[in-house]
């Protein structure tokens, strides 16, 4: 027979056994979603890691799933090799450690994308026999703007900014999204491209490390008082705009990509005028 505590793992109620780790479990479970998890997949999987081995119908009645639901579930773990079947009547399923569950998500993640690699080559050349039917006209350039969500799609279009820049590339930002910037090699391409770096840091109190290495002709900090934002400027040309940063309490960044023209003078106006008014970091 289950425990009844157990029948609470996921409970909200604050007279359960495990409300205290309500959080940390809504954490853990939000990034198995993420490496590809459903969310009864990774509920499963974390009552199995936490509880040990159990039958399908002890695992239905823990986590209040149907039971042909449930066994789909521990069967599609099996299929991803998160869990494995015992050869016991009624069968027990057990999951696997963490550490190389994540491992083996990661891997299989990866063969994904060098599969998808693969076909690079071969997709552009098959899109290039299709003819361009548009028809051409003398109406003038339209602008456009692009949504971007999660720290990958936005990096990626920060990459391209980079790749096309020649003249200025100009970011605005506080610490934490400049951190962000550096862990993801974004100084890097920046120093390697044929661009002049002009950065604002707002708020700043103390040079941190990682901008040690940058020339600091190319940086100038704001006070504290400064409003909280980012965005990034490239060339005149284009701007990106973190609509969501750092700062947001679900930590998942969102930007708008634009070549408005209106806009990009707008926000590169208002980074002329912080950099002004900047002082020197050191």
């Amino acid at each position: 027979m289950v425990d009844e505590k157990q029948i609470n793992l996921f409970d909200n109620e604050s007279d359960t056994a495990m409300y205290r780790h309500k959080l940390t479990l809504e954490k853990i479970r939000n990034e198995l979603i993420n490496f590809g998890l459903t969310k009864s997949q990774a509920k499963v999987f974390i009552y199995l890691g936490k509880y040990g081995s159990k039958t399908a119908s002890e695992i239905a009645k823990a986590l209040q799933l149907p039971r042909t639901e449930t066994y789909h579930l521990v069967n599609s773990l099996q299929n991803m090799g998160l869990v494995v079947a015992e050869l016991s009547h009624p069968t027990k399923y057990t999951a696997m450690d963490m550490r190389k569950a994540v491992s083996t998500l990661i891997k299989q993640e990866q063969e994904r994308i060098d599969v998808l690699a693969d076909k690079e080559e071969s997709l552009s050349e098959m899109w290039k026999e299709i003819p361009f039917f548009a028809v051409e006209t003398d109406e003038s350039k339209s602008e456009k703007m692009q949504l971007l969500h999660g720290t990958g799609p936005i990096t990626n279009k920060i990459k391209e900014m980079i790749n096309s820049s020649s003249e200025d590339f100009r970011i605005y930002g506080i610490v934490p999204d400049l951190l962000r910037m550096y862990h993801s090699d974004i100084f890097d391409w920046i120093e390697n491209a044929p661009t002049n770096l002009k950065m604002v840091v707002s708020p700043v109190i103390k040079t941190p490390e990682f901008l040690s290495d940058i020339d600091s002709k190319k940086i100038k900090a704001l006070p504290s008082n400064s409003e909280n934002k980012c965005f990034i400027v490239n060339d005149k040309k284009e701007v990106l705009i973190f609509m969501r940063n750092a700062t947001h309490p679900t930590r998942q960044t969102f930007a708008w990509w634009s070549d408005s023209e209106t806009l990009v003078d707008m926000m590169n106006s208002f980074f002329e005028l912080s950099w002004e008014k900047g002082e020197s970091l050191y």
